[in-house]
């Protein structure tokens, strides 16, 4: 892994739109916007890898620019999110799909104000606080820029309302159509191709094979599970999670893209 990608995991810096140089190159960037078949590629876990899979082959895209964010609480081994750009353009290629190298970017001031900063406030006013939800509309907020950027109309995501039953705040149902009206409000389809797969057999089969076992090969978080109970349950209420994403979570995204999408250059 080269020099600047860990450097960029070390210190973590403000990273949006004004990608470095040796990530990706003006003069490339000029070249894809004129990609109309494109799409920005959520890059984690495999459900995400899945996804772009199936969205690429159902759409007839040509092109996918896988995108990986950071926020400041992952840990264990970064070659596994570009290993799984790997695979990504590994099962591609041989169908005439390009798959770029993933470009990395990040606000963990962003994901502060979002998910962090006014966690206490979030309990008291909506009766819960989890940095989950936030945090998924952090990934899809980052993008936004970047689809703009490159003049892509779609994101891909691995977003499923349940896991072989297994309840993700974050993925609710009524999370994921709150994250899919923010993406539509400008401009940008976010697309889930596997939001009604509860199985995980299902993802198996669109990976063809690969010994890749559900929540394995991706980067962890020192938040995870941080809403299930000790005997495994998950206990929530879904109007306040809608009123959190209505009232706090959203506003809060569209005032941070609508200064960064100002501050782009036209």
């Amino acid at each position: 892994m080269r020099k600047e990608i860990l450097e960029i995991f070390s210190f973590k810096p403000e990273i949006v739109f004004d990608l470095p140089g040796w990530m990706i190159p003006q003069k490339a960037v000029d070249t894809y916007c004129l990609q109309e078949k494109a799409a920005i590629v959520e890059t984690a876990g495999r459900d995400s890898i899945a996804a772009a899979i199936i969205s690429a082959r159902e759409n007839d895209l040509r092109l996918l620019l896988p995108s990986i964010n950071y926020t400041g609480t992952e840990f264990g081994d970064l070659n596994t999110t570009f290993r799984a750009a790997s695979l990504l353009k590994e099962k591609l290629a041989p169908e005439g799909i390009t798959v770029l190298d993933p470009v990395i970017s990040g606000s963990p001031s962003f994901w502060w104000k979002l998910c962090g900063r006014y966690s206490y406030q979030n309990l008291k006013d909506y009766g819960f606080y989890t940095p989950c939800i936030g945090c998924h509309l952090y990934f899809h907020t980052m993008r936004i820029p970047l689809a703009r950027k490159f003049g892509f109309s779609k994101i891909i995501a691995g977003e499923r309302e349940s896991h072989n039953g297994r309840i993700k705040l974050n993925q609710l149902g009524v999370a994921l159509d709150k994250y899919k009206e923010l993406c539509n409000k400008y401009g940008t389809e976010l697309d889930m191709p596997l939001r009604s797969v509860t199985e995980s057999s299902t993802i198996e089969s669109i990976l063809e094979g690969q010994d890749w076992e559900e929540g394995k090969g991706q980067l962890s978080c020192v938040l995870s599970k941080n809403y299930v109970y000790a005997d495994g349950s998950v206990n929530y209420n879904e109007p306040s999670i809608e009123r959190f994403l209505r009232d706090f979570a959203l506003p809060e995204a569209e005032k941070q893209l609508d200064l960064w999408l100002e501050s782009m250059p036209v």
